[in-house]
């Protein structure tokens, strides 16, 4: 039993096409070993007088077939296929030249089954070898035949037809169950292979592409897989192609960039950049490009080129979050020291002028000085006063992103209207004109915090007014910013800022004028609960001209 296995078994090959290849010379040696064996009893039966041919035929037919047995399963696949087809293409013309020559059964059958076999073992070019040594034979014994050698006239018994027929038709019938059998085995790796990759296109986010590179420079995508509807929008190349192709769908900043990795792939280099593309539907996704140049060593220029392109939309958000976070948590750790080195002077002025006066006001009490002591108390009860306000200033500017009211949708008049009435104290004392835009937007925030931000915009419009000059203040909105949210500004005819000081008015405690009331925190405070509300605030403004300070606020969705 152990003989038998290790007479059928093959032994592994590295490829599938190697395996399959010995599989079949395999099961050919075996069908050639075995069905001669009919024709050996048939001789021996009914044509006593052939029997030594056919015994040596059947002899000489076993041993080859097991030496290229052995050959096969030593490995040498391509020997022994070129061997059998050789030895078996020898045998029937050594057959036919000995016979009747083109007009017997080994030119006309047997030549056919040794192409056959060569088309199976040995492709079309073995083949065609066969092919051509076939019709060279035949014509050699034409010439036999004209001369006379092998003979014109003969008619084959039909026993002897039958007994070829039971001898060739196995054989014929093998090679075509193998030959089947090796288009449907193909067929269904095929489909397999093709469901395999279906699976992975449909999970992953990447897509391989090949391009051809024409002689005049210009580019022409011939094939991709993967995800390249759900990157694109597109179902098929001939769709992307109409739609402009790659260049068309390229970010216009990233052109040159593209560009300029074509130059390299034409000096032979593989590149891997990053770029903007436009989805179908508009929308702008990053990825990342992996590109091989492949070369026309003839022409000496590049012919094509293949690579893959990755999705790295989210990746980019992330990278573009995490810079923006570390942007804000510098500007907070500036404005952190800030506020510790401000806040410990500011708080230590008071205090410096509270202790002082103390001093001053027991030794004025003790002389009697009534009217000295009435002034030392004024100017304590003042300094406790401005740290009770910048105290309370810093409490509210902490708790802005802390403690915040759910938003809500409320009409922005409401908000200016409530502002105003809190104001309106200063405004009446400055004899301020105040005019408020009509057909204001909604918008949606928190709504004590949005009054906050108009307060404070208005009171430093009534604050800062130019002296002699009534103060004129406008409220209203500007259209709206690429978020779509409408832009409102608050507009003075007050002393006006300097371009240079326009970003630096919106940090903690700075305050343009020392001298002026307030802490310097009111537009750090607008500043904070803008942003937090994910809008943005900035100031057009010069001296002596006024001031507008702008900023954009969210709408309901």
């Amino acid at each position: 039993m152990n003989i038998l296995k290790r007479a059928f078994k093959l032994p592994e090959f590295a490829d599938e096409f190697t395996a399959q290849q010995a599989y079949m010379l395999h099961v050919i040696l075996w069908v050639l070993m075995f069905v001669p064996l009919p024709y050996l009893a048939y001789t021996l039966t009914f044509n006593p007088a052939g029997a030594a041919r056919a015994l040596t035929q059947t002899a000489f037919n076993t041993a080859v077939n097991i030496l290229l047995l052995i050959i096969l399963h030593r490995g040498y696949v391509k020997e022994a296929s070129v061997l059998q087809v050789s030895i078996l293409w020898i045998f029937f013309a050594a057959s036919a030249w000995s016979g009747i020559g083109v007009k017997g059964e080994s030119y006309l059958v047997g030549f056919t089954l040794a192409i056959t076999i060569a088309g199976i073992l040995l492709g079309w070019r073995g083949t065609l070898v066969f092919v051509l040594l076939s019709l060279g034979a035949g014509a050699l014994m034409l010439e036999q035949h004209l001369q006379g050698t092998i003979p014109s006239v003969f008619v084959s018994s039909p026993s002897n037809t039958w007994v070829v027929s039971l001898v060739l038709f196995p054989v014929i019938a093998v090679l075509q169950w193998l030959s089947a059998s090796w288009v449907q085995g193909a067929l269904a790796r095929a489909r397999a292979s093709e469901e395999k990759y279906r699976l992975i296109s449909m999970v992953s986010s990447d897509y391989v592409f090949s391009t051809q590179v024409e002689a005049d420079g210009s580019l022409w995508l011939n094939w991709v897989a993967g995800a390249f509807e759900a990157m694109t929008g597109y179902a098929n190349i001939e769709e992307y192609r109409a739609g402009g192709g790659w260049f068309a769908h390229l970010h216009p900043d990233d052109v040159q960039k593209d560009k300029d990795v074509l130059e390299r792939l034409k000096a032979r280099q593989q590149t891997t950049h990053e770029v903007r593309t436009y989805h179908k539907n508009g929308e702008l996704r990053w990825v990342k490009v992996y590109a091989h140049p492949v070369w026309d060593e003839i022409a000496n220029r590049l012919k094509a080129i293949v690579g893959a392109v990755q999705d790295i939309t989210e990746r980019k958000q992330i990278e573009q979050e995490r810079e923006t976070l570390i942007h804000e948590l510098e500007i907070r750790n500036a404005e952190l020291e800030r506020f510790t080195y401000t806040a410990s002077h500011d708080l230590k002025a008071p205090l410096v002028t509270i202790t002082g006066f103390l001093g001053f006001l027991e030794k004025d009490a003790l002389n009697g000085d009534h009217e000295r002591v009435k002034s030392g108390i004024e100017r304590i009860s003042t300094a406790a006063k401005k740290m009770e306000a910048l105290l309370n200033d810093l409490l509210e500017l902490s708790r802005i992103g802390r403690l915040m009211n759910p938003p809500e949708d409320v009409p922005f008049r409401e908000i200016v209207s409530e502002a105003i009435d809190r104001l309106r104290g200063r405004l009446d004392k400055v004899n301020a004109i105040v005019e408020i835009q009509r057909d204001l937007p909604i918008v949606r925030g928190d709504r004590i915090r949005l009054v906050e931000v108009v307060q404070n915009l208005v009171d430093n419009a009534a604050k800062y007014a130019k002296p002699g000059l009534r103060a004129h203040i406008e409220i209203g909105v500007s259209g709206v910013n690429g978020n779509g949210y409408p832009v409102f500004y608050v507009r003075d005819n007050g002393i006006g800022i300097e371009p240079q000081y326009h970003e630096r008015i919106f940090g903690l405690f700075n305050k343009l004028d020392i001298q002026s009331e307030g802490t310097g925190i009111g537009l750090s405070l607008v500043k904070r609960i803008v942003e937090i509300h994910h809008g943005h605030i900035w100031v057009e403004s010069e001296k002596d001209k006024g001031a507008t300070f702008r900023f954009s606020l969210p709408t309901p969705s």
